[in-house]
C-alpha cells in the first residue's frame, strides 16, 4: 500500500483557491450565525444561510479535488 504525499496535493492550485475562499466564508458564516442570535437580527440569519451553502459546496469542492488528486497520484506511483 503506497503512502499519498498530501503536501504534493494540498500545494495544488485550486486547493490553495478552495482553502482561502472556503475558510473566510465560513468564518463570516458563523460570525452571522451568532451575531444574528445575539443582536435578534433576522436578516443575518438569510446571510448565515447564504454563506453556509457557499461554504459548503466549497467544502465539498476540496474534497472531491482531494480524492482525484488522491487517486491519480496512486495510480502514477503504482505505473512507476
Amino acid at each position: 500500500m503506497s503512502s499519498l504525499d498530501k503536501k504534493a496535493i494540498r500545494s495544488d492550485i485550486w486547493m490553495q483557491r478552495f482553502m482561502k475562499t472556503g475558510i473566510p466564508v465560513a468564518i463570516v458564516s458563523i460570525i452571522c450565525l451568532w451575531a444574528g442570535w445575539l443582536f435578534k437580527i433576522p436578516g443575518l440569519g438569510s446571510v448565515f444561510m447564504i454563506t453556509a451553502s457557499i461554504a459548503l459546496i466549497i467544502g465539498l469542492l476540496y474534497n472531491v479535488r482531494f480524492v482525484i488528486l488522491s487517486v491519480r497520484q496512486l495510480k502514477e506511483k503504482q505505473d512507476d
